[in-house]
């Protein structure tokens, strides 16, 4: 009897997996912007247009995209496959891009500015913090990007220690780095 009690068990557990899901996969086209944002997920995302143009706030989502060498202040136009997994258990969807091909990249003024969550509340369970302070106390953003603070240092040693959310507005440095220019509250 406990045999069969434990084949029945084990039948309704495999029956259940996490096997059962739901690909699908899609051509798109992709606009690129021309920085990375953070992320609660890989410390940094790109900030993707799908099927729109950079700056349609209906087509912007943020997420990774293999197969794509980018260089930080150009935008991107591309092709790309979008692979979408629906996960039975959790009713949840996974989307992955990967570059198929590349449009246009097209340079963008060298002063212009961008916003990116430094730290931040994420679903009001908690408070994330994407920067951190090097030995060299050079800062960090997302675990990749270094960026130079200017006369922020303080406030953001004081943001980090009393964990308040705040936001920089950063414009592009040489090498891929950034230049912190005002942080918003």
């Amino acid at each position: 009897m406990k045999n069969a009690i434990l084949l029945l068990l084990a039948a309704l557990i495999f029956s259940c997996s996490a096997t059962d899901e739901s690909i699908t996969s899609e051509e798109v086209d992709l606009a690129v912007d021309h920085y990375k944002t953070t992320s609660a997920y890989n410390g940094t995302a790109f900030v993707i247009y799908e099927n729109g143009s950079l700056g349609d706030e209906n087509a912007r989502v943020y997420g990774q995209i293999d197969n794509f060498n980018f260089e930080p202040g150009y935008t991107y136009s591309l092709r790309a496959t979008k692979t979408t997994t629906e996960n039975a258990g959790t009713n949840t969807k996974t989307i992955r891009y990967k570059a198929t091909s590349m449009d246009s990249r097209q340079a963008v003024r060298p002063d212009a500015e961008f916003r990116i969550p430094m730290i931040k509340f994420i679903n009001g369970r908690g408070m994330a913090t994407f920067i951190r302070r090097q030995a060299d106390s050079t800062f960090i953003l997302g675990n990749e990007i270094p960026f130079k603070c200017n006369y922020f240092c303080p406030d953001l040693d004081r943001a980090i220690e009393q964990k308040n959310e705040v936001t920089g507005i950063f414009k592009h440095g040489p090498d891929g780095s950034y230049l912190l220019m005002s942080l918003l509250d």
